[in-house]
C-alpha cells in the first residue's frame, strides 16, 4: 500500500492475493486495482471486536 499514485498504478493486476491488515477506515480501491483477474482480497480487521 502506498499513497504514491504512480507507484500503485505500476502494480495494477500484479497480485494474486492481497492481505489487508489495516485497522483503520481506508479505501480498498488501491488494493482492488493491484489484484490480478480472479485475485483474492482478504481483509483482517479487529476494529469491530474492540468496540463495546
Amino acid at each position: 500500500m502506498s499513497t504514491d499514485e504512480k507507484a500503485m498504478a505500476r502494480q495494477k493486476g500484479r497480485f494474486d492475493l492481497f492481505l489487508d491488515t489495516i485497522g483503520a477506515r481506508h479505501s480498498v480501491e488501491p488494493c482492488m486495482t493491484a489484484l490480478a483477474m480472479d485475485g483474492t482480497l482478504c481483509r483482517i480487521d479487529m476494529a469491530a471486536a474492540r468496540q463495546p
